[in-house]
């Protein structure tokens, strides 16, 4: 499968989760397209059918400086994404419960409105109770490239008690 990549990352954790996510793949003969910056025209989400958002929260629930031109483009352009797929991998910190989780929640709204099917569970890693995202997301992925291969659509996120 090809699957395009969008990190969003402010401190650097979440580069390296979606580091070892994109090795992870790539080591199962999966092509990993890493989204490198710019708006719609850059991302060319036309041409995808599979796309893993990882990213963390920053400011008061606000998307990270990187990824947030193509999410400001797709939140006002609002073009279709009925043909796209779609996980989400979130990190964040519990202790600003407020925002906690801000930025994933955005980007899985956003794509969901625009009519792509979230494959799966999203993954909320907590900095506390996750201190290895990156192991934890590897731990996650195996499940969700089984649903993507069955075609199975998304499962309600299990409130976390």
């Amino acid at each position: 499968m090809e699957i395009f990549l969008i990190v969003g990352s402010e401190s650097g954790t979440a580069e390296m989760v979606g580091d070892a996510v994109a090795s992870a793949l790539e080591a199962q003969a999966h092509r990993v397209i890493r989204y490198q910056g710019g708006g719609l025209e850059e991302a060319r989400l036309e041409e995808r059918s599979i796309v893993l958002v990882c990213t963390s929260t920053t400011g008061i629930g606000d998307v990270p400086q990187n990824i947030r031109p193509l999410y400001e483009a797709l939140a006002t352009k609002r073009p279709p994404l009925h043909h796209l797929r779609y996980g989400v991998i979130g990190l964040g910190d519990r202790n600003y419960r407020e925002s906690f989780q801000g930025a994933p929640k955005k980007w899985d709204a956003l794509l969901s409105e625009l009519g792509a099917t979230r494959v799966g569970t999203r993954l909320e890693l907590d900095a506390t109770d996750n201190p290895t995202p990156d192991e934890d997301a590897l731990m996650w992925l195996p499940k969700w490239l089984e649903a993507l291969e069955k075609g199975t659509p998304h499962t309600p996120k299990q409130p976390h008690t």
